[in-house]
């Protein structure tokens, strides 16, 4: 039991901070400024459940479709690593906007919303490329020669994965109060602070693809 239990708990580890819910939240809010907030809710959930269904996919079948199109793991790793550092950057570079940037909120329509709810809201946003690239290496390391193991292996996985979106769930769908607890001067912060965490993210899963490749060209 407690094998299951630290299988669970190393899932959640691999995946919290890479998909960072907490900094995710302050540009959920960012681009989604002018919607009700019961809108918000469904949204928030809708990320959360869609966060939870592509993780679970790509934890079940991911190494299987990387094989089909023969892509290793490492390449997975070395281009969402950069992909990650990529938009962290990004953000970090965003000149500040001033205040009079409130009276240019976009109104989004409900089409648009569900349309934006997996794209780009959970993918490349919440669920992206490091998520799903942490999500194959947890899958291929709870491959084992039992059957029964693998299975058990990847069920209490997927538990990590649940546990994971619900944390996305509830920090989406309370971001306007964690903003206005924080003012914003301390969203500012934040917001950079995570944008820094998910470069430094995204270096360190393009660095681990590296090492895994190096060996083989090298031989």
């Amino acid at each position: 039991m407690f094998e299951y239990i630290k299988i669970i708990l190393l899932t959640f580890a691999a995946l919290f901070p890479v998909i960072n819910p907490l900094g995710g939240s302050l540009i959920f809010l960012n681009l989604t400024q002018g919607l009700a907030n019961i809108t918000l809710n469904k949204l928030a959930k809708q990320i959360g459940l869609n966060t939870f269904i592509l993780l679970l996919i790509v934890l079940l079948s991911g190494s299987w479709i990387l094989s089909f199109f023969g892509i290793t793991l490492p390449i997975v790793q070395i281009g969402g690593g950069f992909v990650v550092a990529s938009l962290a950057w990004k953000v970090l570079n965003q000149p500040i906007k001033d205040g009079d940037d409130d009276e240019k909120k976009v109104k989004y329509s409900d089409k648009s919303v569900k349309e934006m709810a997996f794209f780009p809201l959970t993918m490349p946003l919440t669920a992206g490329p490091g998520a799903i690239a942490a999500t194959l290496t947890v899958g291929a390391h709870e491959t084992h020669k039992r059957l029964i193991d693998t299975v058990m292996g990847q069920i209490y996985s997927a538990i990590g994965i649940l546990l994971v979106a619900i944390s996305v769930w509830f920090c989406y769908r309370y971001a306007e109060r964690i903003t206005s607890k924080l003012g914003e001067a301390g969203t500012r912060v934040i917001m950079r602070l995570s944008a820094f965490i998910n470069f430094c993210i995204g270096l360190q899963i393009a660095c681990n693809g590296f090492q895994d490749l190096l060996p083989g060209i090298i031989l």
